[in-house]
């Protein structure tokens, strides 16, 4: 249909109504719209020369299969498939124009509008000639290379996760009496956990592969829940006592000696002592009786000086000091000195009166030396358990902190490119794995 522009008043183009001129059935074989046809019709735009154009709209939904192992740091190649539905390619034969067109682009991109998520890197096109039948059909295979834009979801998934990851790890800086401890743990798995399920929210439903963003808070997951775990057992090593547990000669030996030294951690005024057996006795203590038998009272009481001390100063300093706690009360008739006259009578009258007073003095000092060891006892086993206790604390900082950074040296590592524009998908070994060359 051509005519001379110049015999009809300079007419050099119609507008012709979609039904009065033949239409190739030139289709989107991948399409996934309910429809299958999502173009919208409009007229033909017929030129004098007898170029006829048909340029219809449409919103075009296309089935495309996606690989997540890199979410969201992926790239992904979908291609649209053209041709048509009945003729073979002698009646309508498909080319590809792509003159006048910007490489690596075969798309006209003039209205092209950028997308925040994706960037379209390239948009290659083939030609493909297949026989059926012995008939030419003609296909034209458009591949849309796209990268996912990274930002969005550095800054609102990956930064949080590494910010909550490292509380869970300055948690095991916290001291066991903190009753937070427990809950900072908790609250940080739950919080990794609500990243998760925005994950999988996001993320098309296939077990093909699993996204490498889901690995890294999985572990975290796991991470923060040994840790958890690992807490709640430091708090119980914390509150025992020697009553309760008994410390073995091994745990004592890794727990209070080797892993000290190890993390290089000091306990100020202690140093590890191998315990002894049962029949030795470890505390430094001098005998009552060979006290008040070679003390000043037996030299008194034989008659040596006019006025002595009694017992020794730091027997009487212990009996004060008890006295002033009254943990027990000291007889009245007890004092720090004794003045004894020489109408007394001798050695054997002051031995016969003071004899009740020294007898229920030893009785109450051996009283007051076996409070003593048992307390001094409790105290060394609780401080044993509580620095037994930061020990692990110690350990499990060190220890987790390392598997956080190889956890997340495997995300950085493992994503190719991460931060590297540059495509990861060789687009030329892609059309030959998805396109039928024939």
């Amino acid at each position: 249909m051509r005519w001379d522009p110049l015999e009809y008043g300079g007419l050099s183009s119609l507008q012709v109504p979609n039904t009065f001129l033949w239409k190739p059935d030139i289709l989107l074989f991948n399409s996934a719209d309910e429809k299958f046809d999502a173009s919208f019709p409009v007229n033909f735009v017929v030129q004098h020369t007898g170029d006829i154009l048909l340029s219809p709209p449409g919103i075009v939904r296309l089935s495309c299969r996606i690989d997540i192992t890199w979410f969201p740091y992926d790239e992904q190649i979908c291609f649209m498939k053209f041709g048509s539905w009945s003729y073979d390619g002698d009646k309508v034969d498909l080319q590809i124009d792509s003159k006048d067109l910007e490489t690596p682009h075969n798309m006209d991109l003039s209205y092209f509008i950028k997308n925040g998520e994706w960037e379209l890197l390239s948009t290659p096109a083939v030609r493909v000639a297949s026989e059926f039948d012995g008939l030419k059909y003609v296909e034209v295979y458009y591949k849309l290379h796209m990268k996912r834009r990274t930002l969005y979801y550095g800054l609102n998934w990956l930064v949080p996760s590494f910010l909550i990851t490292l509380t869970g790890l300055l948690g095991f800086t916290l001291s066991p009496e903190c009753g937070e401890k427990i809950t900072l743990q908790i609250t940080n798995l739950l919080s990794v956990t609500v990243f998760l399920g925005m994950v999988s929210a996001i993320t098309p439903p296939t077990s093909e592969s699993i996204p490498v963003i889901a690995i890294f808070f999985s572990i975290s997951m796991v991470l923060l829940g040994a840790s958890i775990v690992v807490t709640i057992w430091i708090v119980n090593i914390f509150y025992r006592s020697r009553k309760t547990h008994e410390m073995s000669d091994m745990q004592r030996y890794v727990f209070l000696e080797w892993l000290p030294w190890f993390l290089m951690m000091s306990r100020p005024g202690s140093r590890f002592v191998k315990p002894q057996s049962e029949g030795s006795d470890s505390t430094s203590s001098t005998p009552l009786d060979s006290v008040i038998g070679t003390g000043p009272l037996s030299r008194r009481c034989n008659g040596e000086g006019d006025k002595e001390r009694l017992l020794p100063d730091d027997v009487v300093e212990r009996l004060a000091r008890h006295e002033s706690r009254g943990s027990y009360g000291v007889h009245p008739r007890l004092d720090r000195t004794f003045s004894i006259s020489e109408s007394d009578g001798g050695s054997s009258r002051c031995a016969i009166k003071l004899e009740s007073v020294v007898k229920e003095c030893l009785a109450r000092l051996n009283s007051f030396q076996e409070k003593l060891d048992e307390d001094e006892l409790d105290d060394d086993a609780q401080e044993d358990w509580r620095f037994m206790a930061k020990v692990i604390d110690r350990l499990s900082l060190y220890v987790f902190t390392i598997l956080f950074i190889l956890t997340s040296l495997f995300l950085f590592l493992a994503t190719p490119r991460m931060f590297d524009y540059r495509p990861l998908i060789n687009l030329t070994d892609e059309f030959n794995q998805t396109v039928p060359f024939r």
